[in-house]
């Protein structure tokens, strides 16, 4: 059996999401709905720790990143353009905590950045396979 040694940015990566499901457990303790997105952080932990399964792993930040997006141009713009905002903002806030919340979304950035621009994440996942 052979040993796959752990790229630093997959130990950093699952790290913050480790902290940031952490987080929001703590916070789940006031308000229970946060526990949601602790357990996608805590999944998330887990899947970049082993290097399992890349296609679940970059479609969960990316449908994070897109229903905030979806959630601030509603916002935005949901008057201008005669929109149901309440509705519309309402499903895409859920959704967002279904995905992760708001600490999935800032951490998106760079683990999708460093899955785009960089071959160490996509190596490490990729060498769970051989």
């Amino acid at each position: 059996m052979t040993t796959r040694t752990r790229p630093m940015q997959a130990t950093i990566f699952s790290a913050l999401f480790l902290l940031s499901a952490i987080i929001m457990l703590a916070l789940g303790m006031d308000a229970h709905a946060y526990y949601i997105p602790a357990a996608a952080l805590l999944v998330e932990a887990v899947l970049l720790w082993k290097g399992a399964s890349l296609r679940w792993f970059k479609r969960l930040l990316e449908l994070n990143q897109l229903t905030a997006i979806i959630l601030i141009l509603d916002l935005w713009l949901g008057d201008l353009l005669h929109l149901p905002k309440l509705t519309i903002s309402a499903s895409m806030l859920a959704a967002n905590l279904l995905l992760g919340g708001p600490l999935m979304g800032i951490l998106a950035i760079g683990a999708l950045a460093s899955m785009h621009f960089s071959k160490t994440l996509p190596g490490w996942f990729q060498s769970g396979r051989a």
